[in-house]
């Protein structure tokens, strides 16, 4: 028997990941959808950010799902977009 409140589990929706950043000029937190799994490379990106600023970034492999009705500032499909090209 299911308990009073506890109804049945869905499953959730695949809305990307977020890789959050401060901006030092700004003072401000700024998210970074991704819409693939970037635990797979863990290599520093450069973000271009709103404050005409280009960020390095850390990619923590502990990284989270991004939710249906969280704002983000950048959306990339994957962070090689952001990473410098290898001579």
């Amino acid at each position: 028997m299911q308990r009073p409140g506890q109804g049945k589990r869905t499953e959730r929706g695949d809305y990307g990941w977020v890789i959050s950043f401060g901006c030092k000029p700004t003072g401000e937190l700024r998210r970074l959808k991704v819409d693939t799994d970037p635990s797979s490379d863990t290599s520093p990106i450069e973000v271009s950010c709103a404050c005409g600023e280009v960020h390095r970034v850390t990619v923590s492999p502990y990284r989270r799902r991004r939710s249906a009705d969280e704002s983000f500032d950048l959306e990339v499909a994957s962070l090689d977009e952001l990473r410098p090209a290898k001579d």
